[in-house]
């Protein structure tokens, strides 16, 4: 597994912005580890963090909650998209691994970003599903 998600970082496409707004957002897309909050209107186990840091090469990494995820990820204005993520295999009690799977499925789905007033990172998805992100 772990020559797999090495694989999958391998294939990381440069994150850029297409514009100066973007460009503005990618820099502070990237400017540190987010910790989720909340994920399509639920509030996270805190426990075990799920975390998310956007690579200035492309690639997203972080905690899924149980396990380590690792995804490529592209950036043109407003507009994200996120490569199917790849984790390790732990085990976790089943709301563990609930969460965990809620979190990797709407990352493959996100096709836009903001970051609010209070400077929460919102990734949304096309269906309107959100995640909610601070540092």
């Amino acid at each position: 597994m772990t020559t797999a998600l090495m694989m999958l970082a391998a294939c990381a496409t440069n994150g850029t912005g297409a514009s100066p707004t973007g460009a503005a957002s990618v820099s502070t897309l990237q400017e540190g580890e987010w910790r989720v909050e909340n994920i399509r209107g639920a509030g996270v186990i805190d426990n075990l963090p799920a975390t998310l840091l956007f690579g200035p090469d492309g690639r997203l990494s972080g905690n899924a909650t149980c396990n380590r995820l690792i995804a490529s990820y592209t950036v043109d204005g407003s507009k994200l998209t996120i490569s199917p993520a790849g984790t390790t295999m732990m085990a976790c009690p089943p709301a563990l691994m609930d969460q965990e799977r809620k979190l990797v499925d709407l990352l493959g789905k996100v096709s836009s970003y903001s970051i609010d007033h209070t400077g929460a990172l919102v990734l949304t998805t096309t269906s309107g599903d959100k995640l909610v992100a601070r540092r």
